[in-house]
């Protein structure tokens, strides 16, 4: 080769604008003689001056970078559109093209531009990034999970790929693979407020709440106004008995965001747990549209605002709606199996995160251990992240095999138990806790049925059955479900008769009570008394002397306002006696030192007068219109003592006063519920168990039979329907939560 000859060729071409085809014999020069400095210099040039050309000026891209940062997608959008007609071959416009149409939902248009981009320049991570957020978009999973893999490939420390494929996996709820992409990228950006919500958000889902905590923390000093994060903190300092931070937070945001509903209905709940009842007033003011116009609002806050279910049902149905988008229906019986006979064992899976030492298993226990094993194949599925204690150990040897479904995804968690082959499955949570009711958005098994843990609709069709009673359900109720009910002949709250209260003999003065006087006791949570009750109360105090409240702990915040309340109704607020939270078989064996435990109204004790009742202390209550609020009257039909359930407000204080006024009658009445609890159907739990498996059958029969589900009744029910039924008990709404005067 001639060094003189080929660069007067390249310089030819040069003049003439060939640049590519100069480089080449730059290049062709350099390939045989690599310390060419002439050479070097001039192919060093003519890739400066092509730059130059592919790409817009420095400026120019600075300012597209802002418009985007900005997000005026659509005026950068335009400015990359009339720069490409002078710069086709620019990556960086093409780049920024495509995530300007990416932002603006424009899918095709946005991959056109990437994939130009691509081809421009194959090695910049970004665009694998931006493409890979595309392909997620339009719900090619697979495609995308691809294509972030690639831009990690590139750059294992891309920010936007570590984020949006540790996003895309918890959308699959693959949490474990999502959680370490999420670390790595909170190290690299730890002033990234996005980035360490949605870490939080894995480290929720895990059970790894205090870790959570401290980044949602750090995620809200940096970004005041990100609402999911400054939600989920509120959310977790209320769990954690902090309720006044949590209010401030939520007037916060709903100072940024006056109508939303979620957080003011959240907003509620924390001023009801500390006995703040200016809510009541605010929430008259709202009540119209809350939850129903705006976001929806989470259900078991619903069901404590008022004793409306009709209006609860709707509320429910939105949060369901939002919850549940998507149902798959129940798949028809094959014609060749219709009028089949049962099979031998029936395959029941129960679903709940509390398979340990809560309240659900203390009255669910005895009902695993009593399933008729030889008709019924009993399977657990649990997904909460407790450790093994002994009520796990417990259910686990009573049922036929216990699966843990903590790490899967709703998706793998729906193939695993369709290959199990299940025919009816439970939900044990409904919208409480940790609940995973969107596993039942699959079709889990032909029929699923919703039992115990929420005491009331789920408001969606991906749920056929609904347990309840003749008392909880009375005729005319069917309107509140969005199932179909099946009505047990006593009470549809299981108990477990094996609880054992103990052996301690408790004083009035071990529990700080007075020596002498009655004891009224109301051991519910402190959100379920409303001034409805309270009022009542406190003129009970008024009319017998000496006599004091019983009431459980409960956040200092809260015992001040019950004991302001007090003051306001002319009491002495230290006839108001706290009892501290205690072990479960010394909390029960404690019952018995109370004379008379008082219901609250819209939400009646459920596992709290269970407690009691099988202490053997006596629960007067008022029943209403919603499921919740007639779970009271309900136990004590099963219990056989209707003189217990008043028929009205100023009944329930007439029946009070009585029985603390007439101790002999008082005696008596405790003298039949010492004889009736070992004897009645609310603590059988054998009989119990008989009666659902009935019911079971039931619904089974009828979709052997290729019927699709209806109400049934497992046997006719009692006659003390008659005795209470709901068109008597029917209080407008304002009754139910009048304002404190």
């Amino acid at each position: 080769m001639n060094i003189a000859v080929s660069m007067t060729k390249a310089n030819q071409l040069e003049q003439k604008n060939k640049h590519e085809e100069a480089a080449k014999v730059y290049g062709d020069i350099l390939a045989k003689f690599p310390k060419n400095t002439r050479a070097q210099a001039a192919l060093n040039r003519l890739r400066e001056s092509s730059q130059r050309d592919l790409n817009p000026s420095l400026e120019a891209q600075q300012k597209l970078t802002v418009a985007f940062e900005a997000n005026d997608y659509a005026k950068a959008a335009s400015a990359c559109a009339a720069l490409l007609n002078n710069h086709r071959k620019s990556h960086f416009l093409w780049n920024m093209l495509g995530k300007c149409h990416l932002e603006e939902g424009n899918l095709d248009e946005a991959a056109t531009c990437l994939n130009k981009a691509c081809e421009l320049n194959p090695k910049d991570p970004s665009t694998f990034s931006s493409m890979a957020d595309v392909h997620r978009a339009q719900g090619h999973i697979d495609n995308a999970l691809a294509l972030f893999d690639k831009a990690l490939s590139l750059d294992d420390s891309h920010l936007n790929a570590l984020n949006n494929k540790a996003n895309t996996l918890i959308d699959l709820g693959r949490l474990n693979e999502a959680a370490p992409l999420l670390n790595k990228a909170a190290k690299l950006a730890p002033e990234n407020p996005v980035v360490l919500f949605n870490y939080s958000n894995v480290l929720l889902k895990t059970g790894k709440t205090l870790e959570a905590k401290a980044l949602l923390e750090q995620a809200t000093e940096l970004a005041p106004h990100l609402t999911g994060a400054q939600y989920n903190l509120a959310q977790l300092q209320s769990r954690d008995g902090d309720t006044e931070a949590a209010i401030q937070r939520f007037e916060t945001m709903l100072e940024d965001n006056p109508s939303d509903d979620r957080t003011r209905a959240d907003k509620f709940h924390a001023q009801a747990q500390l006995n703040d009842w200016s809510w009541i007033e605010d929430y008259q003011q709202a009540r119209r549209q809350l939850g129903l116009t705006g976001k929806a609002c989470a259900p078991f806050a619903a069901l404590t605002f008022e004793d409306n279910p009709d209006l609860l049902r709707l509320r429910i149905q939105a949060h369901a709606n939002t919850a549940l988008p998507k149902v798959e229906p129940a798949k028809p019986l094959p014609a060749d199996l219709m009028g089949s006979d049962r099979p031998e064992r029936l395959r029941i899976g129960y679903f709940s995160s509390d398979f340990h030492d809560h309240a659900t298993m203390r009255q669910m226990a005895g009902l695993f251990e009593a399933h008729d094993q030889s008709r019924f194949d009993i399977i657990a599925y649990s997904y909460d992240s407790t450790p093994e204690d002994a009520m796990r150990s417990r259910i686990g040897k009573a049922v036929s095999s216990f699966v843990d479904i903590s790490q899967l995804s709703d998706g793998e968690a729906a193939k695993l138990v369709v290959k199990d082959g299940l025919d009816i499955a439970i939900d044990l949570k409904g919208f409480t806790g940790t609940s995973r009711t969107t596993l039942f958005a699959h079709r889990l098994a032909p029929l699923h049925m919703s039992y115990l843990g929420f005491p009331g609709t789920l408001g969606t069709t991906a749920m056929d059955y609904f347990v309840g009673d003749h008392v909880t359900c009375p005729a005319g109720s069917e309107r509140y479900f969005e199932e179909h009910l099946i009505r047990l002949p006593h009470s549809f709250q299981v108990n477990d008769d094996k609880r054992t209260l103990s052996g301690q003999q408790f004083t009035r003065k071990d529990c700080g009570l007075p020596e002498t006087g009655f004891v009224f006791c109301s051991f519910n949570s402190s959100y379920k008394i409303t001034p409805a009750e309270f009022d009542i109360w406190m003129r009970l105090l008024d009319q017998v002397e000496n006599s004091v409240l019983w009431l459980l702990e409960c956040s200092e915040t809260a015992k001040a306002h019950l004991r302001q309340e007090a003051t306001r109704r002319g009491q002495d607020p230290e006839r108001l006696i706290f009892a501290p939270r205690i072990a479960q078989e010394e909390h029960l064996a404690r019952h018995p030192v109370a004379d008379l435990f008082l219901d609250t109204f819209t939400v009646n004790a459920q596992t709290a007068a269970s407690d009691a009742l099988w202490a053997g202390l006596p629960v007067l209550t008022l029943p209403g219109r919603q499921f919740a609020s007639r779970v009271g009257a309900s136990q004590l039909s099963a219990l056989g003592l209707p003189e217990l359930i008043a028929k009205s407000a100023a009944d329930y204080e007439a029946r009070a006063l009585e029985l603390a006024s007439d101790l002999d009658a008082l005696a008596s009445l405790r003298s039949t519920l010492q004889r009736n609890r070992l004897s009645a159907p609310l603590f059988d739990t054998k009989g119990f168990t008989r009666e659902l498996e009935q019911g079971f059958d039931m619904a089974h029969a009828r979709y052997l039979q290729g019927l699709p589900p209806a109400h049934l009744e497992v046997r006719d029910p009692p006659a003390l329907e008659a005795e209470f039924p709901l068109a008597a008990l029917s209080p407008s709404p304002a009754e139910a939560i009048n304002p404190a005067p």
